[in-house]
Parts: C-alpha cells; sequence; structure tokens
C-alpha cells in the first residue's frame, strides 16, 4: 500500500502544482509545465545508468562501521555528492533545455513552479524503478521522504534558476551565474541528505541532521517569500506598462 502511495502522491501533487500555477499566476500557459513533467521522467533512466556505470566500476556507497574505517565515510561522502549530482545535473537539463525558452519561465515563482513538476516526475519514475529493482537499500519510508525533499530542492533550484531570467540576458554573466548556483545549493542539499541515508546509526549525527534540515526549510521560506513579493512586484510593472500603452496608444 505505502508502495503505492510512493507513485501516486508525486503526480498528485504535479496535477495540483499545474492547477496552482495557472490560477496564481495571472491563467499562464500551463504546458510548460506538463511537458517539464514527462519529460524529466526520461531523464531518471539516465541517472540511472551513469550511477550503474559508477557501481560497475567500483564507485558506490559502502557499509560498515565509520569510527573504525575512516576511508567508508570519505567514499560514502564522495559518492553522495557524486549522486546528488547526478540527479539535480538531470532536472537541470530539462530547465536549461526546455523551460528556460519558454515566455512563462519569467521569474523566479513561475521558476519554482516548472521546477516542482520536474521534481515530481523525476521523483515519480524514481520511485517506480526502486519498486521494481526491488531495491533492499531504498525502503518504502525513504521513498515516501523523498517525496518532501526534492520539493524542497526544487524550490532551491527554481528560485535561482527563474531569477537568472528575471530581468537579465541568457548570455548575461550574473545570469549564468545565479544558474549555476542553482545547481550548486541543489546538489549540496541533496549530497547531505543522501549521505544521511548511507548511515547506520543516525544517533550520532543526528544534531547535524537537525542544523541540515533548519538551514534547507530556511532557504526554501526565503527562497518562496522572496519569489512571491518579487512576482507582485512583477505584475504591478506589468500592469502600469499596460495602463500607459492603454492611454497613449500612438506613443513610441
Amino acid at each position: 500500500m505505502l508502495n503505492v502511495l510512493a507513485v501516486i502522491i508525486p503526480p498528485l501533487l504535479a496535477i495540483y502544482f499545474a492547477v496552482t500555477f495557472r490560477s496564481k499566476l495571472n491563467s499562464r500557459d500551463a504546458t510548460v509545465l506538463i511537458v517539464a513533467f514527462l519529460i524529466s521522467l526520461l531523464t531518471v533512466v539516465f541517472a540511472f545508468m551513469v550511477k550503474y556505470v559508477a557501481g560497475q566500476l567500483g564507485f558506490k556507497a559502502e557499509t560498515g562501521d565509520y569510527s573504525a574505517v575512516s576511508n567508508i565515510l570519505f567514499t560514502n561522502l564522495t559518492y553522495a555528492f557524486f549522486s546528488g549530482f547526478v540527479d539535480e545535473f538531470c532536472k537541470y537539463i530539462v530547465i536549461a533545455a526546455y523551460a528556460y525558452r519558454r515566455k512563462e519561465f519569467d521569474e523566479p515563482l513561475s521558476g519554482i513552479f516548472v521546477t516542482i513538476m520536474i521534481a515530481m516526475g523525476f521523483t515519480t519514475m524514481e520511485n517506480i524503478i526502486h519498486i521494481f529493482m526491488q531495491d533492499s537499500f531504498v525502503d518504502t519510508w525513504r521513498m515516501l521522504i523523498n517525496i518532501p525533499v526534492s520539493i524542497c530542492l526544487a524550490v532551491v533550484m527554481g528560485y535561482f534558476a527563474g531569477m537568472s531570467k528575471y530581468g537579465l540576458d541568457s548570455d548575461d554573466l550574473s545570469s549564468m551565474g545565479l544558474r549555476m548556483r542553482s545547481l550548486f545549493l541543489a546538489t549540496l542539499f541533496h549530497a547531505f541528505y543522501t549521505f544521511f541515508l548511507f548511515l547506520n546509526d543516525y544517533k550520532s549525527v543526528m544534531t547535524l541532521m537537525v542544523i541540515a534540515s533548519g538551514i534547507l526549510l530556511v532557504q526554501v521560506g526565503l527562497n518562496i517569500f522572496r519569489a512571491r513579493r518579487l512576482h507582485v512586484r512583477l505584475m504591478y510593472s506589468r500592469s502600469r506598462r499596460s495602463k500607459q500603452a492603454y492611454d497613449n496608444p500612438f506613443s513610441s
């Protein structure tokens, strides 16, 4: 039953965010969200292939007593960053290759919605693959926890990716810097989350887990608050320009 929930919840959330996107962002075309969701389903295959090849080459997570074997700690930390980067880079590809080119992707709030849709598509297919593979490492609870974590990571990535389009040219160095920042921060938080999953003894790092979770939630909260504020500012600016164009139809 919980396995079914792990697969059903992400698409249901995707539908909710698609409806919210149209209602909150002036009835914008939600096609970009639907296509981004569908494309992200395919990117999971690429992510699994990369990780599979890495595993065949001997680069994978290891189990053991960290206090006794420091090499295991380093290997798992390195693999956590690698795994996090692969997943987040696949999501970023959908933004860069498709969503970023669409006119609807023009502000942080829009970027957040689109990236959440990408994350939900990625998580849906990821959970399906884990179920069919009967992965002993990824149990049902971890698949369920992965859903809210993916949303939080999507907010972080989507905010900065949207900021890179907010009043900036796509070739601008500042725009590229914001996009790289979106990928870096999402990868960083994802890596810490993955690394904690490798630990056998959660009690020894509970304080660190709480601190990391708190930092992520604060980052998410700030990103949503700023995105909403910038959205209001953008709508006000567009409203003024529209009113001026209506009052002065022959002005250049």
